[in-house]
């Protein structure tokens, strides 16, 4: 990734960490009214917050996976 790339992507990021749970799950889902990178950016909030019972203390890939599984996205 490039400098501009890294820094647009942290921005966005910070931009989700106020957001509320079920409207990360809107964002990750709305395909066709967000970025690839933003929704990217809601789903690290949603992995970060998900429970242990969910992600079983798994790797991140992992943890995302049963994430996207759990929450049907």
């Amino acid at each position: 990734m490039n400098r501009q790339r890294t820094i647009r992507f942290a921005f966005m990021v910070y931009d989700t960490h106020r957001c509320s749970h079920e409207a990360l799950i809107a964002i990750v889902r709305a395909r066709g009214r967000y970025s690839p990178q933003y929704r990217t950016a809601a789903l690290r909030h949603l992995v970060m917050d998900a429970p242990l019972e969910v992600t079983g203390g798994r790797p991140f890939a992992e943890r995302r996976r049963r994430v996207r599984q759990h929450y049907g996205i």
